[in-house]
C-alpha cells in the first residue's frame, strides 16, 4: 500500500509540473548589443514570448546618429541547425574596413522580424523602443538561434540606412 501511495504521489507531482509551466507559458530572452563598423553603438534588449504567439520587445540603444532612421530587426539563418551570430572582421570580404549588410548576412541571416516603426532618433543619440507583435512561432523560433541587428551610419558623408551598426545574439534568460 505504501508503494502505491508513493507512486501515486510521484504521478501527481509529474502531472502538476507541466500544468504549472503551461499556465505561465512565457519565455524571456535578453540581448547585449555590441558595436559594429566602429559605430560605438551599444545597447540591450529584453524579449518575452507569451503562449508562443505574442512577442514583446523592449530595446534601448545608445550612440546612434541623431535625426536619422535606424532600422532594427531580428535576423536568423534559414538553417535552424546553426546559430545566427554577429559578424567579425572576417566578414569584410572586400577589405574596405566596413561590414556591409550583404557581408553580414552569412553570419546573422535574413530578416526574420522587422521591428517597426523606425522613428527618427532623438538628439541625444538614444533610442528607446517597445512593441508587441503577433508572431508565427515556426517562423521566428527558436529565438535563441537569432540575433538583433540595428542599422544606419554615415560613411564618407553619405548616410547608409542598411549598414549594420550594432548586433547581439538573443539568449534565453535564466530565472530571475
Amino acid at each position: 500500500m505504501k508503494l502505491i501511495i508513493r507512486y501515486l504521489g510521484i504521478f501527481i507531482i509529474a502531472l502538476s509540473t507541466p500544468l504549472t509551466q503551461a499556465s505561465d507559458n512565457e519565455s524571456k530572452f535578453k540581448v547585449k548589443l555590441h558595436s559594429l563598423n566602429g559605430s560605438g553603438v551599444t545597447g540591450e534588449a529584453k524579449i518575452k514570448i507569451k503562449h508562443g504567439k505574442t512577442l514583446k520587445i523592449e530595446l534601448e540603444v545608445k550612440g546612434l546618429e541623431p535625426g536619422k532612421l535606424h532600422p532594427q530587426h531580428i535576423h536568423g539563418l534559414t538553417d535552424l541547425n546553426k546559430n545566427a551570430t554577429c559578424p567579425n572582421i572576417s566578414a569584410d570580404t572586400n577589405a574596405d574596413g566596413i561590414i556591409s549588410v550583404g557581408e553580414g548576412l552569412p553570419f546573422y541571416g535574413p530578416i526574420v522580424l522587422a521591428l517597426p516603426p523606425f522613428d527618427l532618433v532623438a538628439a541625444n543619440g538614444e533610442l528607446e523602443y517597445e512593441a508587441k507583435f503577433r508572431i508565427n512561432p515556426s517562423s521566428i523560433q527558436p529565438l535563441e538561434k537569432r540575433t538583433i541587428v540595428v542599422h544606419g551610419m554615415t560613411v564618407n558623408g553619405v548616410y547608409i540606412p542598411s549598414l549594420p551598426v550594432a548586433c547581439g545574439q538573443i539568449v534565453l534568460k535564466k530565472n530571475d
